[in-house]
Order: structure tokens, then C-alpha cells, then sequence
């Protein structure tokens, strides 16, 4: 029981026939595709998303500025290690 392009392109114009869209309905369908903005409040996702992505970013930003700090002092460390070895009566002292 196969159908042939012919046969089936023939039973598709016959059955579907192009309507338009009447005016009211184009309206009403505008109507509730555009919001005005400020028209609802803020959804709780949404305040939940960015409540978190702000607190992952100030959570990175704590670590680059807590390793910086390390590497400041680490640094600072190294530079006064070295200046004890070099003179050793002024580590003495």
C-alpha cells in the first residue's frame, strides 16, 4: 500500500489550502508577544543567577588577591634571605 510523490503531492493540495489569518487573531497574538517593560517583577531565578554568579566572582577575586599577597610576601621572604646571606654581621645584629 505505498504511495507514489504524485499521489501524495495531489492529496496534499487538495487538503491543505492556505489560510490567512484573521485581524483579531494577529492582534491578540501581538498582545500577548509584547510585554511593556517594568510590567511583572523581578522572577526569583533570576535574582537567584546573578546572586550567585556575583558571588562567584567576588570568590575569585578574594583568591587572585590572596595569592598575589603570598606571592608578595614569599617574594619579600626570598629578597631578605638572600640579603642575610650576603652580609652576614648585619643578620647578626
Amino acid at each position: 500500500m505505498a504511495f507514489s510523490e504524485e499521489q501524495i503531492e495531489g492529496w496534499l493540495q487538495r487538503v491543505l489550502i492556505p489560510v490567512e489569518p484573521s485581524p483579531q487573531f494577529i492582534s491578540r497574538l501581538r498582545g500577548r508577544l509584547v510585554h511593556v517593560r517594568g510590567e511583572r517583577g523581578v522572577n526569583l531565578w533570576t535574582m537567584v543567577v546573578v546572586g550567585v554568579g556575583l558571588m562567584l566572582v567576588v570568590a575569585a577575586w578574594m583568591g587572585l588577591a590572596l595569592r598575589l599577597i603570598l606571592a608578595l610576601i614569599g617574594a619579600i621572604g626570598v629578597y631578605s634571605q638572600r640579603r642575610g646571606q650576603r652580609f652576614p654581621s648585619r643578620a647578626a645584629r
